[in-house]
């Protein structure tokens, strides 16, 4: 059981990082107020 309860959040911390990442690298040309730091 608790086996399968990390993996779930594991998997889970997996999906956000990908989100967060996707989000700061191809949204951060278009939204450039939301991550002023990524300048291209």
């Amino acid at each position: 059981m608790s086996e399968e309860i990390a993996m779930f959040l594991g998997s889970v911390a997996l999906l956000v990082n990908y989100l967060i990442f996707s989000a700061k690298t191809e949204m951060g040309t278009k939204l450039s107020i939301r991550w002023p730091w990524r300048k291209r």
